[in-house]
């Protein structure tokens, strides 16, 4: 399989544990408190920024296995396990949001 397919899969999960994640109601106040000035501070764009928020943290932690195998294992940069692992971060850090997203 191309390993674009999987970078792909990883943003789709990522933008889907963004929208559906249980984690949205921590990230909030965080989110708030990090808006910028421009935008008001409308319940509307506190949620779009929450969301924005936990996609971008599901994208880079899920990333970190990845890295590290990179590194630590002898394939140089075009290695399509160190995406696959990306993919299985991913997936793992969107299980709650899959679980609330499916009942």
């Amino acid at each position: 399989m191309d390993r674009n397919v999987f970078v792909f899969a990883v943003v789709g999960i990522s933008i889907l544990n963004g929208l559906f994640s249980p984690f949205i109601a921590i990230a909030v106040p965080i989110a708030a408190v990090l808006m910028p000035e421009v935008f008001p501070r409308s319940v509307g764009w506190v949620l779009f920024f929450s969301s924005l928020l936990v996609a971008s943290a599901t994208l880079l932690l899920s990333g970190v296995p990845a890295a590290l195998y990179e590194r630590l294992v002898e394939g140089g940069r075009d290695s399509t396990p160190a995406v696959a692992i990306w993919l299985g971060g991913a997936a793992l850090l969107a299980l709650p949001a899959f679980r609330h997203l499916l009942g």
